[in-house]
């Protein structure tokens, strides 16, 4: 019964898994609008709760992979923790030459980031109890958030918080590399370390969803946690916005808690209620999320290489708008064709049980 229940927890990740990369692909199409592209600066767009979601599962995950872990033997543990972390932050640079050239090397990066909070949440759930993980994840947002008030930047007011002048995106300059902004970088040096408290957030997930409780009282549970941490997170942000791109502390309540009760919406569709219709194409997605990320990135891309003084993505804009379409039907065919394009790939490793894991 136990093997069981773990595989379905197993699937119900798996299926948020696929979900947030199935939406990561949509929103990084390209010519996206609406709540299909990122917030300029305040505020959270659909596009902006994807990299916060992938880091949840994370951490949801990391839980039920150190659910038994020998703290007596921790050495293995140990060399496999840095392992992963340095073969998905050097994967992450090798993705960034496609968006740059090879001159410009890019350190940081949405990879590189997950790797750092992947490493920090491996180690905090091997020595930190659920009250010890809830008191370092509201001190690290307390503090980053004083930070913010009372330290000034040169040339800059302490508290400022306009898009690219405040201290944590000048702290980015003393990054190697090239930076996003030009400046600055929205998965810059400080900002990570309020990721890593989303990444503690997917732990505490994770831990629900592994207790003895019945799946009701986890799914109550996943769901009070995040309807707590969203409001929570909704008050804090009368005095410190939501800000994806320095990764604000209530942009980690808010999408902290819609991770957390769509987690609860899912266990209850898939374990409670054994529905399995439209679980499909997720599950395909959630078993080769990392392939999924690079493919995507590659065939977008090709798309947009330009092969003399057009790409396919510029014939393809330049045809419809010929043929009299709409620019919002003429996205709408690319998002749906381009996420077609990715699919077949990824559903063939899928289909031939490849499964490609750090």
């Amino acid at each position: 019964m136990t093997v069981q229940n773990t595989k379905k927890r197993l699937m119900a990740l798996d299926i948020f898994r696929g979900l947030t990369m199935m939406a990561m692909i949509i929103v990084n199409s390209p010519d996206t609008f609406g709540e299909l592209s990122h917030a300029y600066w305040i505020g959270v767009n659909f596009a902006d709760l994807i990299f916060p979601f992938f880091i949840l599962i994370v951490g949801v995950s990391i839980s039920l992979g150190f659910r038994n872990v020998d703290k007596q033997n921790l050495a293995p543990v140990t060399q496999k923790i840095l392992k992963r972390t340095v073969i998905m932050f050097a994967i992450g640079m090798v993705v960034n030459l496609f968006y740059t050239h090879f001159e410009q090397i890019r350190v940081l990066g949405v990879l590189q980031r997950i790797a750092l909070v992947y490493c920090a949440c491996c180690f905090l759930t091997i020595y930190c109890s659920t009250r010890q993980l809830v008191k370092l994840g509201a001190a690290i947002l307390f503090t980053y958030w004083i930070f913010i008030l009372i330290v000034p930047a040169p040339g800059l007011e302490a508290g400022q918080l306009e898009r690219g002048k405040n201290i944590i995106n000048w702290f980015d300059q003393f990054m190697p590399g090239m930076l996003w902004r030009g400046d600055w970088d929205p998965e810059g040096l400080l900002s990570t370390f309020p990721a890593i408290v989303t990444g503690i957030i997917g732990v505490l997930m994770g831990r629900i969803v592994m207790s003895k409780e019945s799946l009701t009282h986890q799914v109550m549970q996943l769901f009070l946690l995040g309807f707590g941490l969203f409001c929570l997170g909704c008050i804090w942000s009368l005095a410190f916005p939501m800000i994806k791109q320095i990764w604000s502390s209530t942009f980690v309540l808010v999408t902290g808690g819609l991770g957390a009760m769509s987690l609860a919406a899912i266990v209850w569709y898939t374990d409670m209620r054994s529905f399995r219709w439209g679980t499909y194409l997720p599950l395909v997605f959630g078993a080769n999320a990392i392939s999924a990320y690079v493919i995507h990135v590659v065939i977008e891309k090709i798309l947009d290489w330009k092969i003399g003084n057009q790409s396919v993505h510029d014939s393809y804009v330049a045809a419809m708008s010929s043929a009299g379409f709409s620019e919002i039907t003429s996205i709408t065919l690319w998002v749906i064709v381009f996420f077609a394009v990715c699919t077949v790939p990824v559903w063939w490793l899928y289909h031939k049980k490849i499964f490609i894991k750090i």
